[in-house]
């Protein structure tokens, strides 16, 4: 994964069982209140799922999430207010989107559709909400990248409005149509935006380098990710005009993708510079009431998380030694 891609982020368990850790809290972390893959997933990802649970930790049933005739599929967005027996997940695969309905109850069944912009050969669906609103990005036979937004299988370009913008893309869908993303500049910085009842409003991180909003909850708090002066990555929280740094303690890079209503976040992270280099031991964690809980496949190159909804069902991926990334969805 580049650190730096995460503005089209196409964040990518199977069926294994994780290694739950909970440690303490980040002193600077108040919760006020997307790794591009090329093949299939692995035998042992496929094989019955099983649930692993550490004391005090949720357990989980895991489910592959595989669009059907492609080899690499990844999973962006779940919507918050799903039910544990319905949820909804939009993500990439190939060059295009998907939606799938799935359905959680004592066993798990899943229905894939295509979700592509007219005329684009790259594009994703990045994030998605409780009335079935998707937004995502696309690039032009120009080469340019868009935002978009579909609403009652309408789609609807978003171009930031702001002067020397060149590229633009929405990646989060709340329930009073709060759009968040990002959008880069002239001089190819990119910055953080929201468009809330038509309007647009850019934001950075205060002293970043680099900033976007990955996912906004039906409260209106937004996280996302942002690199500091000396370039090392952070997650972040916005609630209430005011910034957040997540760091899980002791990594040299965290980034948040995900909240929930509860203010629950899901992210990733790295504890060594080699993990920051190469992704090598990356591992995802869930932010709850200000305890960090890590998330590790045992054995694999890295974990991650991408998305958590209300009912705690998470989203994510994992990378085995062969190099094969595996979309999941986790079901507590």
């Amino acid at each position: 994964m580049t650190k730096q891609t995460v503005t089209n982020f196409a964040l990518t368990l199977g069926l294994l069982g994780l290694t739950l850790i909970p440690s303490a809290a980040s002193g600077q972390v108040g919760i006020s209140s997307k790794l591009p893959g090329k093949y299939r997933a692995t035998a042992a990802a496929q094989m019955a799922s099983h649930q692993a649970k550490t004391p005090g930790s949720p357990s989980y049933t895991y489910t592959l999430l595989s669009f059907p005739g492609t080899l690499s599929t990844f999973a962006n967005g779940i919507n918050k207010g799903a039910t544990t027996s319905k949820v909804e997940v939009v993500g990439s695969q190939g060059q295009g989107g998907f939606l799938v309905d799935a359905s959680v109850k004592k066993t798990v069944s899943e229905r894939y559709q295509a979700v592509n912009f007219p005329h684009s050969a790259e594009q994703s669906a990045n994030g998605v909400n409780d009335a079935g609103q998707i937004v995502g990005y696309y690039v032009d036979s120009s080469g340019v990248q868009h935002g978009y937004e579909r609403s009652c299988a309408k789609f609807t370009t978003i171009d930031v409005p702001f002067v020397g913008a060149t590229a633009t893309s929405a990646n989060a869908i709340n329930n009073s149509d709060e759009i968040v993303g990002g959008w880069t500049d002239s001089g190819g910085v990119t910055h953080a935006f929201t468009l809330i009842a038509g309007a647009y409003a850019s934001f950075d991180y205060p002293g970043a380098t680099f900033t976007t909003a990955l996912d906004v909850n039906n409260p209106g708090e937004i996280v996302g990710f942002y690199n500091d002066t000396s370039g090392a990555g952070h997650g972040f929280s916005l609630s209430g005009g005011t910034y957040t740094s997540i760091d899980v303690p002791g990594a040299l890079y965290t980034n948040s993708p995900g909240i929930n209503d509860a203010g629950n976040i899901v992210g990733l992270y790295c504890a060594t510079s080699q993990c920051v280099s190469t992704n090598e031991g990356e591992q995802g964690f869930v932010l709850s009431g200000g305890v960090f809980t890590t998330i590790a496949i045992p054995g694999e190159d890295y974990t991650y998380l991408v998305n958590i909804n209300n009912s705690g069902v998470v989203i994510g991926g994992y990378q085995d030694a062969a190099g094969v990334d595996v979309a999941f969805m986790a079901t507590p």
